[in-house]
């Protein structure tokens, strides 16, 4: 709010009411990593300041001025750990509350969570023209699904079309494409928009309107707006156990990765002597599993990464459980404890990464396979 000066002209004399504002500039929309310090101007000694998210206080104090104005520091701190513990939405408005001399002045930050440092100027830009996630070009399983989400303003087409290309029954390469949500809508607000689309229900629509008795997915492309991903599918990621992480912008995302993987098991101990018998006591026993990517396209380097340094991994873990499970709070949480991450932006060099990583639970896992059951000639592994 710029600051007020009222004249009077009564008497031949003028006063100032006191003033107060903040010195900064509001976009529609910032990123939570590029929030900058808060500037209050005052000719008051002294501003009460207050942050608000949904009518609580996340940060209160009494910021003294010095030659007219205070700064409040490093607020995006307070608002990523408000965001990263809010499951509902990565993106919030939070209210800036400022009062001196009984006057109040407030102010609104729309903040989308964002924990890496952009440098963009306008982020409403490049949100305009892409989804939230820094991989708009990656390898899938044949079983996977794809999930994006985006920001969106007021108004804004939330069309989503899908373009798939594909190898028919009959070996021909051919292409589909349909509107899979939002044909003639409009956003209402701005906000947060999230897609999910099963490749099995993308074979299965294709197959049912081409009138084919089978197909090979190669690629899928989506668009929302000027926003595009493309997804290319690879049979060799088929049985790989996926990685499930959440990306610099608090969205959950995968990562299929060709791998070697070493399991080692230590245990620290102490040995107890009582007359001619020693036993073990104090014994901590834990399992890590250290991995060597193959070699990775200039995207996964960008999505190892992420996934090297998210707040939060997971994967799925026991005999029954789906390797493409949707649900993120249900997989198995991971520590990821070391890595070595040299990527090179040579033409002539393959990259690839080495990491070490835990199950976030102390006690260690062990994989149960189930029975295979009773077999005869009726009921043949093949009902396993």
């Amino acid at each position: 709010m710029a600051s007020v000066v009222v004249f009077s002209w009564l008497y031949t004399s003028y006063y100032f009411r006191s003033m107060i504002n903040f010195g900064f500039y509001t976009p529609s929309v910032v990123l939570s990593s590029d929030l900058p310090d808060i500037t209050i101007h005052t000719d008051h000694d002294f501003v009460d300041f207050r942050l608000l998210a949904g009518g609580y206080s996340l940060l209160e104090g009494r910021y003294y001025a010095i030659n007219g104005s205070t700064v409040v520091s490093d607020i995006s701190s307070i608002v990523e750990h408000f965001l990263a513990g809010n499951t509902d939405s990565n993106f919030y408005d939070f209210n800036l509350e400022a009062t001196a001399g009984g006057e109040i002045v407030t102010e609104t930050l729309n903040v989308l969570y964002c924990d890496k440092s952009t440098g963009l100027t306008i982020p409403e830009y490049w949100l305009k023209e892409n989804f939230l996630t820094l991989s708009p070009i990656r390898r899938l399983a044949p079983g996977s699904y794809i999930n994006l989400s985006w920001y969106t303003t007021e108004r804004e087409s939330i069309m989503f079309r899908v373009y798939a290309t594909f190898i028919n029954d009959k070996g021909q390469r051919d292409t589909y494409q349909y509107v899979k949500s939002g044909n003639g809508q409009i956003a209402h607000i701005n906000g947060i928009i999230s897609e999910l689309i099963y490749l099995s229900d993308i074979r299965q629509k294709i197959i049912t309107v081409k009138k084919i008795e089978s197909l090979t997915l190669q690629s899928v492309t989506v668009r929302c707006g000027e926003r595009s991903a493309t997804f290319f599918i690879d049979p060799a990621l088929a049985d790989i156990v996926p990685f499930f992480y959440l990306n610099c912008f608090g969205v959950a995302e995968q990562l299929s990765l060709q791998r070697t993987t070493t399991e080692k098991v230590k245990s620290d101990r102490s040995i107890a002597t009582l007359g001619k018998t020693s036993c073990f006591y104090d014994v901590t026993t834990s399992k890590e599993y250290e991995v060597e990517s193959a070699a990775l396209t200039s995207d996964e380097c960008l999505q190892v990464e992420q996934m090297l340094t998210s707040p939060s991994v997971r994967i799925p873990y026991g005999s029954n459980v789906a390797l493409y499970d949707t649900d993120f709070d249900a997989l198995i949480p991971i520590l990821i404890t070391d890595f070595t991450s040299e990527l090179s932006d040579s033409d002539e060099k393959l990259n690839s990464v080495k990491f070490t990583w835990r199950f976030a639970e102390n006690r260690p896992k062990v994989a149960v396979p189930e029975s295979p059951g009773i077999f005869n000639d009726k009921y043949n592994p093949t009902f396993s």
